[in-house]
């Protein structure tokens, strides 16, 4: 297993290459439009537009400056309108149990293999175990999707989840994701159960489980915010990466149950709130869209707006 010291020298690194990857992208230029006055239109880094409009504060060239500006930052006044829309608030439930559920797997599922077992090629076996059960869950998830619908395959993922935390808490000992000391399987609440074949099926399930709900969070958010998905899916992956890194910050020093509670907690305020979303009025609305394609294009208006008061006609 890893130690915190190291842990936490890992979470420094990734916040630096976060950044670093942050100043690369001011130093980017944005895509030329399509049509253009300029026969060779100058390609100006993000960040050079931002300064060129707070000093040119007049004149022509000012104004075209400030709409450059405005083009970069619309994205974002998108995203921040969207996060006030009913539907992206019952999103973030379901979201944050992905965020949960990523340090999870990453970190502390892989610490708990290596501390039981101390063979560092099982910790290989475990990763390859939890990205074959994302993978195969993005397909299997996929499918049932059209049979099921998306609250079927969120509630499908929450049981299988909410069995693997069980299992888990069953398995493996409490301080095995806390201690780099040697932890033996007489720790555990049911020792016979401490095997190796064991975790690498606990990994599938737990790929399995969070894929379910990745595959429909990006389904529902392509098709509510249809007219301007990536507000959206910026919006989803900021508070999956926030709520990621505050995981990180205590998994270190929470022992097992703690944290198989915290994940079952928010796996079913998950479900539930994904549920009470696919069953609202409007998302309603947006699934008869090929009944009536003028009703939807409404509603998409009105979710740029961020107006929430859209409903199902008469």
């Amino acid at each position: 297993g890893l130690s915190c010291d190291i842990n936490l020298k890992q979470w420094y690194q990734r916040r630096v290459r976060g950044a670093t990857g942050m100043c690369i992208y001011l130093l980017l230029s944005p895509v030329p439009e399509e049509k253009s006055n300029e026969e060779n239109p100058p390609i100006i880094p993000y960040f050079i537009v931002f300064c060129r409009s707070i000093c040119n504060k007049s004149g022509e060239s000012g104004e075209k400056e400030k709409q450059s500006l405005k083009k970069v930052l619309q994205p974002i006044a998108d995203a921040a309108r969207y996060c006030r829309t009913r539907q992206m608030c019952l999103l973030y439930a379901p979201v944050i149990f992905t965020g949960v559920s990523l340090n999870f797997w990453s970190s502390v599922f892989i610490t708990v293999i290596g501390n039981v077992f101390g063979t560092r090629s099982y910790l290989a076996l475990g990763g390859i175990a939890t990205g074959v059960g994302e993978i195969s869950g993005g397909f299997i998830w996929g499918r049932l999707d059209k049979k099921i619908g998306r609250h079927g395959v969120v509630g499908a993922g929450s049981l299988i989840s909410i069995c693997l935390y069980v299992l888990s808490f069953l398995a493996f000992p409490s301080d095995a994701a806390t201690t780099t000391a040697a932890v033996t399987e007489k720790n555990a609440i049911i020792p016979a159960m401490t095997n190796i074949y064991l975790a690498l099926g606990l990994g599938l399930l737990l790929g399995l489980g969070d894929g379910a709900f990745n595959v429909s969070i990006y389904a529902a958010l392509g098709t509510i915010y249809e007219s301007n998905p990536a507000p959206a899916f910026a919006m989803f992956k900021f508070v999956q990466s926030m709520v990621g890194a505050a995981a990180f910050v205590y998994c270190g020093h929470l022992i097992l149950p703690y944290q198989l509670a915290i994940l079952a907690v928010t796996c079913i305020l998950g479900c539930i709130s994904f549920i009470a979303l696919e069953r609202s009025p409007s998302q309603l609305l947006v699934d008869k869209a090929d009944e009536d394609p003028e009703t939807k294009k409404t509603f998409l208006e009105g979710q740029e707006n961020g107006d929430t008061s859209v409903t199902t006609p008469a």
